[in-house]
């Protein structure tokens, strides 16, 4: 009996011990995250700083926050401006051993727009960041994310051709959205966004900027606004009454609704789901 119970609690310490081995890494928001489940599997504990249901642009960091940072192993955020509160979390970080990583910095993303994610292209220098941020941790499970890393790499690269074989067949090539979050997709697929509110949803149009997007609408004959979920549709109500022009949805997929997150939505769900809106808006022949 001794024996046995002995035996149990080896077990149990040894268990414990390879359960604290994870790496726990920490990430921003939703894109990361998912991209980050994709390559990990099973192998590191996995968090979300920003609540699937929160417009990232919006949130701040509370006491609990800071602590998920400090303890953890990884901390992977967008940068490139999406996350202003981030500089603040690492100078308060004690934890020397902590390895942060910029996304927007390690790929070396130019410009203002910081919705890397909404262009597969740079949505798989994204992924060969995770992968090997997680090797270089856990180098003994190198081969287990290289595995993962190519199977979702080879669907972000189909996502890439059927966007780019939907887009080749559309007669319009230009859209309207309510917020300037897809510029680098437009500039991938040779399309014109036109925003009507700035890279954060909260700044409204002037009222000559709307006069702007208004004739924009008229002389390229667009027939659709794009809005998003998790801001206001006043405005793109507005316009609409204006101009006649129809609303659909093109989500920047900065996180889940409710109802996505029960029925189990993923980047690539929501990315197809975009391109199904945008064949109507750029008229799919």
């Amino acid at each position: 009996m001794k024996k046995f119970i002995l035996t149990m609690i080896l077990v149990l310490t040894l268990t414990q011990s390879f359960a604290q081995e994870k790496p726990d890494v920490v990430v921003s928001f939703f894109p990361l995250y998912d991209f980050t489940r994709n390559i990990d599997g099973d192998r590191i504990d996995l968090t979300s700083l920003i609540p699937f249901s929160v417009e990232p642009h919006d949130w701040e960091p509370g006491p609990r926050d800071m602590v998920k940072v400090s303890s953890a192993d990884i901390f992977i955020y967008n940068g490139a401006g999406l996350e202003p509160w981030a500089d603040d979390i690492i100078k308060s970080v004690r934890n020397k051993k902590l390895k942060v990583v910029d996304i927007s910095k390690s790929i070396r993303v130019t410009g203002e727009d910081p919705h890397i994610w909404l262009d597969p292209i740079l949505v798989k220098s994204q992924l060969k960041v995770i992968k090997d941020t997680l090797i270089g941790y856990d180098s003994e499970n190198r081969t287990y994310y290289d595995k993962n890393y190519n199977v979702y790499l080879k669907k972000i690269e189909e996502l890439d051709r059927e966007i780019r074989k939907t887009i080749a067949r559309c007669k319009k090539k230009v859209f309207v959205t309510s917020h300037d979050a897809f510029s680098r997709f437009a500039e991938r697929y040779g399309l014109t966004q036109v925003p009507v509110m700035g890279i954060s949803p909260e700044s409204e149009p002037s009222p000559r900027e709307l006069a702007g997007i208004i004739e924009t609408i008229k002389r390229y004959d667009v027939r659709y606004i794009f809005t998003e979920p998790f801001i206001p549709i006043k405005i793109a109500e507005s316009i609409s009454r204006e101009t006649g022009v129809k609303i659909l949805v093109l989500d920047p997929i900065e996180g889940l609704t409710e109802e996505e997150m029960k029925s189990g939505a993923d980047y690539l769900f929501k990315m197809k789901k975009n391109l199904e809106n945008l064949k109507i808006a750029l008229e799919y022949e």
